[in-house]
């Protein structure tokens, strides 16, 4: 499969570091909801300051990611202008909710399911421009 043959330059693309930032950061959220919820019967006189959740590995993997995602963020602002990083950067405004109710079985109300439409229609309109001038580069 040539799609998933590794490509340095690629991979050091901006746009596609700011795609793995949010996709890390929507995996750290999922991490650490599991992780509290895991264990939310620990402790309980420390559970409302959430210091029992780092008894948890899920919680551990999800600040791994996090760390990881500020990496590729820090990469991916070296290179492109912080108004265009940021907004393309909402699309974990899309895939946070999807990847719960994936993964967590988390139900999605109409209205969520709204937003996100307005927020994938949001970065086509960033993104739009930014496809063009990358294929008259």
């Amino acid at each position: 499969m040539i799609w998933m043959t590794f490509h340095p330059i690629r991979f050091l693309n901006p746009y596609v570091q700011v795609l793995i930032s949010s996709s890390l950061v929507t995996v750290a959220e999922v991490f650490l909801k599991k992780g509290a919820t895991e264990t939310v019967l620990i402790h309980k006189q420390l559970s409302w300051l959430g210091i029992s959740s780092l008894s948890s590995g899920w919680v551990w993997l999800g600040i791994a990611c996090y760390i990881t995602s500020f990496a590729s963020w820090l990469y991916a602002l070296r290179f492109l202008p912080l108004i265009i990083a940021f907004n393309l950067s909402t699309i974990v405004h899309v895939l946070v909710p999807i990847s719960c109710w994936i993964v967590l079985g988390e139900t999605i109300s109409l209205q969520r399911w709204t937003g996100i439409l307005l927020v994938l229609f949001g970065i086509w309109i960033i993104a739009k421009p930014l496809v063009r001038m990358e294929k008259s580069l």
